[in-house]
């Protein structure tokens, strides 16, 4: 059964000035990532803007992520509010060929810590592939806990957690009750040195889209046990994760890919793009960054 563990950049979906998919920009982002060292990608989660896309723009947007993705890794997010439509998503994700799904913890209403248990084991039953849970409530709502890894124990097709939610804490609980051989992913930027410290298998994040090579640098050091080294490329990272945050979530991010030459893109409304202050303000976090090290090429 697949484990994910490594770098795997949490990749924007690039959207025409006019709302459509780029197609061409989505391969080309797609084919940048081949060779810049990263395990794998997640894609069409929060920073994907999912939630802006028809399931059929999901499906179309899956399609030509798996054909440019040489030899990454694709960790596809089939979330939906039921889990109806996320097994739905989900087989199709496995047809056309991603290493694992990823979804979200149910959002809208509110189910039970029993409820969300349950989501998950009838993914893995259905869909019979990698299923990893997503704990993000900042946007969905809704909370994982670690009490659910007593229920992920008993079905090996659950693979993995990501935790979002910026709760040190929680994290080490995760990790410290995750069954063996399942992966709890830092899916919160500004901990991934502590959790994969700490024992994490990787991370899933945004930050590493626009730096992906440093991510890579910083996970080699944390595994090597050169602790300084990992903080210091913490350190580096900071800024990008600082300007992240700018505006509309997720459009700085964007932002720094297009500054990059890469196809960024648009985000779709109701969401807007930086405003020419916000611009600043991200171009002086980067321009701190770079002073740092070269750690956005």
């Amino acid at each position: 059964m697949y484990h994910p563990a490594g770098v795997y950049p949490a990749m924007p979906t690039p959207f025409m000035r006019n709302g459509d998919l780029d197609e061409t920009g989505l391969r080309d982002l797609v084919s940048y990532f081949n060779n810049t060292g990263v395990n794998g990608l997640l894609v069409l989660g929060t920073i994907g803007e999912f939630a802006m896309m028809s399931g059929q723009e999901r499906r179309r947007a899956a399609e030509i992520i798996v054909g440019a993705a040489d030899k990454l890794e694709i960790i596809a997010n089939a979330g939906c509010p039921s889990t109806r439509e996320t097994i739905r998503m989900a087989l199709f994700l496995k047809d056309i060929g991603v290493d694992a799904v990823i979804a979200v913890e149910p959002y809208f209403y509110h189910p039970t810590a029993k409820g969300m248990a349950r989501h998950y084991l009838d993914i893995a039953e259905k869909a019979d592939m990698p299923v990893m849970a997503y704990n993000i409530p900042q946007f969905s709502g809704n909370r994982l806990t670690p009490d659910i890894m007593d229920a992920f124990a008993g079905d090996g097709r659950i693979v993995g957690l990501k935790d979002s939610e910026g709760d040190p804490v929680k994290l080490m609980e995760f990790i410290r009750r995750a069954p063996e051989g399942f992966s709890v992913m830092v899916g919160a930027d500004p901990l991934v040195s502590y959790g994969i410290c700490m024992g994490a298998k990787g991370m899933l994040i945004g930050s590493a889209s626009v730096a992906p090579r440093a991510c890579v640098e910083m996970y080699r050091a944390a595994i090597d046990g050169d602790m300084d080294k990992t903080f210091a490329m913490q350190g580096r990272l900071n800024d990008i994760i600082r300007a992240m945050s700018v505006g509309t979530f997720p459009a700085a991010v964007k932002y720094m890919l297009s500054g990059q030459g890469l196809p960024g893109g648009h985000v779709r409304p109701p969401l807007e793009g930086l405003s020419d202050a916000e611009k600043l303000i991200v171009d002086d976090y980067m321009k701190g960054a770079k002073a740092m090290s070269e750690v956005v090429v």
